[in-house]
């Protein structure tokens, strides 16, 4: 392998690795700043606990966590895969399970990320239900969460 090629994938390598590492990093600052906010948060599987005073404010933080991250994790996605074309044999394969490890394979990290999201989606709405059984207007909830419900 030429010293070159090796020096390109390497790069590209530590480049897509850093894309990666902030979008992880973003997802724990994102759920530090949700449990830091809310002062019975749940870490993973947990329950908190919410009353008519704090239901919105819930639900409004943890849509906020929800955009930042949607929006980090679609930035990094851009620079994760490394194109494959013109490598030879060897860092096309080390590329190609690189891409894989990243993006590609059902447990990737990308996939992680994306199914949190999905769960804070989801609690979103059983935030947004909570509230209506509180009294919350729609107009009310979309005033303080945002949006017509879940994006994903």
């Amino acid at each position: 392998m030429d010293v070159v090629e090796e020096n390109g994938l390497l790069g590209a390598v530590a480049g897509v690795g850093g894309a990666i590492g902030r979008a992880v990093g973003d997802m724990f600052a994102a759920e530090k700043h949700l449990n830091d906010t809310l002062a019975n948060s749940p870490g993973p599987g947990a329950k908190f606990e919410v009353n008519k005073d704090t239901v919105l404010k819930a639900a409004s933080v943890v849509q906020r966590q929800i955009d930042i991250l949607d929006e980090k994790l679609f930035d990094a996605l851009r620079d994760l895969r490394i194109n494959l074309d013109g490598l030879d044999e060897v860092n096309r394969d080390i590329a190609a399970a690189w891409n894989d490890r990243l993006v590609e394979h059902d447990d990737s990290y990308a996939r992680r990320v994306d199914e949190y999201l999905v769960s804070l989606n989801n609690l979103v709405e059983q935030l947004r239900g909570a509230a209506k059984q509180y009294g919350f207007t729609e107009e009310e909830i979309q005033t303080a969460v945002g949006g017509a419900g879940a994006t994903r």
